[in-house]
């Protein structure tokens, strides 16, 4: 259904953003799937060159659905399928008070098939080093379009960045779930990390060649999200409306210590 509304406005508009039509997504567009606990900041430099409350919420339910079937060890999202741009009005500020479902799945629009697959050691530094191979060095100025491949990441995932040091060796650090990953990474067959991402970055998308077709790998047990369809906005909504994040508004969305960063320039408060 939201599949075929969006299409219709594109069809209508020639973009989703701004249309005129204003014609929500869900069908429960003012159900509160969420408290905001500070302002959230979601235009492109605040998604694509910061840690995201909101991404990192979201990646924490892509292992929540996960977890009475196959685990997996901890799950991420690209940047740029975060979008500020909504329908009808920008999302590129949040204010503090409730997240509407309309609103999440505004922000999440592109209906993302969800899947697991199992890494390598190497192969999951690869990846982290793809994601901040595109971070700014301070003080540089952020572009207003940074690259979208930067990752939010799970409450598992302990990152560290120094934006100073050569593109392919900026991660100083990465531990997933209490345990650092070692360089050179190991194969395989000796330690394998299960990670859950959209089929979008399976298929090599945003550049992350690291990634392409292991979930067509029968090596690496590729397993499709169990519920809701599967979609990333859907498992988002869900995950929320059970969380603490629904609970109370002190304990709403709000910026942790997932990822460090070092000499790295700094997004500031959007204009609008």
């Amino acid at each position: 259904m939201r599949s075929l509304m969006l299409a219709a406005l594109i069809a209508v508009s020639g973009c989703a953003a701004y249309n005129d039509q204003c014609v929500a997504l869900v069908d429960n567009p003012n159900q509160r799937v969420a408290f905001i606990g500070k302002e959230l900041w979601l235009d492109k430099p605040n998604a694509r060159h910061a840690a995201n409350a909101l991404g990192e919420a979201v990646t924490d339910g892509f292992v929540w659905v996960y977890k009475d079937s196959t685990p997996v060890d901890f799950a991420v999202i690209n940047g740029g399928s975060l979008r500020a741009d909504g329908l009808c009005v920008s999302h590129s500020i949040l204010p503090v008070g409730p997240l509407s479902n309309g609103v999440l799945n505004e922000i999440m629009l592109f209906e993302n098939q969800m899947t697991s697959v199992d890494l390598a050691e190497q192969e999951v530094i690869d990846m982290f080093e793809h994601s901040a191979d595109r971070l700014i060095v301070a003080p540089n100025p952020i572009p207003a379009s940074p690259a979208g491949q930067f990752l939010q990441v799970s409450q598992e995932v302990d990152l560290s960045i120094d934006c100073s040091q050569p593109v392919g060796s900026r991660i100083t650090k990465v531990s997933i779930k209490g345990q650092t990953l070692q360089r050179p990474g190991r194969p395989l067959d000796q330690v394998k990390y299960r990670m859950a991402l959209s089929n979008y970055l399976a298929g090599g998308g945003d550049n992350y060649t690291m990634l392409a077709n292991k979930n067509l790998d029968p090596a690496r047990n590729a397993f499709p999200a169990p519920r809701f369809g599967g979609v990333d906005a859907n498992i988002a909504t869900q995950f929320l409306l059970q969380s603490q994040y629904n609970q109370t508004a002190d304990q709403g969305l709000k910026p942790n210590s997932r990822i460090h960063f070092t000499n790295c320039s700094v997004p500031g408060r959007p204009a609008n």
